[in-house]
């Protein structure tokens, strides 16, 4: 009877233990939300409403919507767990519901193959073929993409940066006929006086497959610079397919410059420089200095910053010349008087700073100018007459080097005297010491000149006549 009874017991209070969770869960009113998950999982990029939970007050049979508040954001364009808490008031009432967000990304990358796999290296190269990644967050992957060669095939693998994986393989027909291609650092010709020394400058070797293959170049070739001569270098590159290219630099080495005054003969360059003196006319006489070159210095006298330079050039043998003490157009070629006016300014500015009396000359836009007819007709004609009575010598020249207005590139103006020089003509040369992009194009010019053979030398009151026809 006893266990009977007991058994009878636990049943009554199971059954009481039951209608009570029940009762509590369906006939208690209290606050809480419907369907609650503490954790989610979204796609990056998708749609997230925070408001969208129902939060009610009442229990489970009648319930009342109420409203709640919001603490937290989720961010669905940037990977990562956010936290949201819900907060629950009604009355005296509260209750504090926490979520878990976590946004993430399992779309793959997209890998773009275009192009042909013909002629694919060795180790996997491809320069016919353009093969790109993109992925839905982290955008471009292409430089994030990594491949296997195995025998005829190439796979392309890329992964994101949550670890979603691609790969795509592809059919490859291995085959390298590509040559190296060899770049020299500096000219492929240079230029060495004797008894200076020649520095190799070596070069760069780039190939197809192989990539920079510089440190494999073979360079051959002796240099003597104790003799004027044309010597040869060259510079092989093999790449690891066999491919072999070869290109060759030509280094001239020439005497310094063998002027000698009153001995002028054979293929001469006369090098002259108007408008000076300037701020690059003393690094100009420093190159000259260097390869004992001599030239004529038409010079003007309206920039006394630079004065001292024309002892410098008197000193150094280089022929001082009269250009303009102005260069002033409406105002030296309104008369003769003007003219001669202005001439005698510089040439005593030249005899003050240099000790000499200068009897040699240019007119500002050379004889042929017609700009002076605006000024007065016929003016040309009259100072070339009159200079010529008073006992000067003017000089035109026979090349421009361009650097009067038609460039300002130092390359064309080498590429102008260089290949405008002839050994069986007057070689008279226009420059202006006050532009550094012609300083810059001289030592070049003089290399190129000695190399082949000339001498430079300045003009001389003996020197051959260097007249333009007069136009005005």
């Amino acid at each position: 009877m006893k266990n009977k009874r007991g058994v009878i017991i636990i049943i009554l209070l199971s059954f009481s233990l039951i209608f009570s969770l029940f009762y509590i869960n369906y006939f208690t009113k209290s606050l809480f939300i419907k369907d609650f998950n503490e954790k989610e999982k979204i796609e990056v990029f998708s749609k997230y409403n925070v408001n969208k939970e129902k939060a009610c007050y009442g229990n489970k049979i009648k319930c009342t919507s109420i409203k709640y508040k919001v603490t937290g954001k989720v961010n669905t364009k940037k990977i990562g767990v956010y936290k949201l808490t819900y907060t629950l008031v009604r009355k005296k009432m509260k209750m504090v519901f926490k979520k878990t967000v976590d946004v993430v990304d399992t779309t793959k990358p997209v890998i773009t193959i275009e192009g042909s796999f013909a002629n694919v290296c060795k180790n996997g190269k491809n320069n016919n073929a353009t093969i790109k990644a993109e992925d839905n967050y982290d955008g471009n992957l292409t430089d994030k993409i990594e491949f296997v060669v195995d025998e005829n095939k190439i796979t392309y693998k890329v992964s994101d940066s949550s670890g979603n994986i691609t790969k795509k393989t592809v059919d490859i027909i291995i085959n390298d006929n590509e040559k190296p291609n060899i770049v020299l650092n500096g000219s492929s010709n240079m230029y060495v006086s004797v008894g200076s020394s020649y520095n190799e400058q070596g070069a760069v070797v780039v190939d197809n497959c192989d990539g920079d293959i510089s440190k494999n170049i073979k360079i051959e070739g002796n240099v003597d610079t104790t003799k004027p001569g044309t010597y040869e270098v060259k510079y092989k590159a093999i790449d690891s397919s066999e491919n072999e290219t070869i290109i060759k630099r030509i280094i001239k080495v020439f005497p310094k410059n063998e002027f000698v005054p009153g001995s002028v003969s054979g293929k001469v360059i006369y090098l002259t420089f108007d408008d000076g003196p300037g701020p690059y006319t003393e690094r100009l006489l420093d190159i000259l200095k260097n390869y004992n070159v001599k030239v004529t210095f038409f010079v003007t006298g309206y920039n006394n910053n630079y004065n001292h330079l024309l002892k410098r050039e008197n000193d150094e043998g280089h022929t001082l010349a009269l250009h303009s003490y102005s260069h002033n157009y409406a105002e030296i070629y309104t008369s003769v008087d003007a003219f001669m006016n202005d001439l005698t300014a510089i040439q005593n500015k030249v005899k003050e700073y240099a000790g000499i009396e200068s009897k040699i000359t240019r007119f500002p836009g050379g004889s042929s100018n017609t700009i002076s007819k605006k000024y007065k007709v016929g003016i040309m004609s009259e100072l070339s007459n009159k200079l010529n009575e008073l006992g000067f010598r003017y000089f035109d020249w026979t090349i421009a080097s361009g650097d009067a207005g038609e460039t300002t590139s130092s390359d064309k103006i080498v590429q102008n005297v260089t290949t405008n020089v002839a050994p069986d003509k007057l070689n008279v040369v226009l420059m202006h010491d006050i532009k550094s992009y012609t300083v810059d194009s001289v030592e070049r010019i003089i290399q190129f000149g000695l190399s082949n053979g000339y001498t430079f030398a300045p003009l001389t009151m003996d020197s051959p006549i260097c007249h333009q026809k007069v136009n005005n």
